[in-house]
């Protein structure tokens, strides 16, 4: 029975899919996985932070916290599972986190040290494969944003800022931020940020608050 719970969280996250049967029993029976539960509210990993593992979420959700440079202002997502958090921190030049990820109710984490990772990585192809298809994705997508069509609109501004400081362009999005930064972020005056975004509350797009904006469902903003 636990081998089949095995197998079945193994088959739901991407790097394992494509696995055979065959293949996904011996990585059960020669991997070391370390399986952990979280109550809500809790920090399973936080921005500067050592990346030395996988950490998959098998069950629940997520806020991730995401801050600009000078912590002059935040975002505050949700992910659901199955997700892998932030893969590509594992290696390259900068081996830590860049965000803090917080349970939203109790959760499931599997985490998969990055000596057990190479050694996968090594034994099989698919794994390989689908470790590089996820980072080179995420490559070519941060490639194409620059050459994407200038806004022209204040408001198409604002929307393209809410995106390219989102992890994915869907779902309930919260944003920290004072109107002057927003203004300057996205250079134009206060008072025409002021104007667009009470355009899109009156549209029902998103919510303003005292130093914050609250975004319902962040793919109907990108509709417009």
């Amino acid at each position: 029975m636990a081998e089949e719970r095995l197998y079945d969280n193994l088959l739901a996250l991407p790097l394992f899919q494509g696995m055979s049967r065959s293949d996904l029993a011996m990585v059960a029976g020669q991997t070391k996985f370390d399986f952990r539960k979280f109550s809500d509210g809790k920090i399973v990993a936080k921005e500067g932070d050592p990346c030395r593992h996988f950490r998959f979420l098998l069950k629940g959700e997520l806020l991730v916290e995401s801050f600009s440079d000078d912590y002059a202002y935040r975002v505050v997502e949700d992910i659901s599972a199955p997700e892998i958090i932030q893969p590509e921190h594992l290696f390259g030049l900068h081996q830590r986190y860049t965000r803090n990820y917080t349970t939203k109710g109790d959760c499931n984490m599997m985490q998969l040290d990055k000596k057990e990772v190479l050694k996968l990585t090594n034994q099989y192809e698919i794994f390989r494969l689908n470790l590089l298809n996820i980072v080179a994705t995420q490559t070519q997508k941060a490639n194409h944003r620059v050459w994407r069509k200038a806004p022209e609109e204040v408001r198409d501004h604002i929307i393209r800022f809410f995106e390219s400081h989102c992890t994915r362009p869907a779902g309930e999005k919260m944003f920290y931020i004072k109107m002057r930064r927003l203004a300057l972020e996205v250079n134009d005056s206060r008072l025409d940020v002021s104007k667009a975004l009470n355009d899109l509350q009156e549209q029902g797009l998103i919510e303003l608050f005292r130093g914050r904006i609250h975004i319902p469902a962040l793919e109907k903003l990108l509709m417009e």
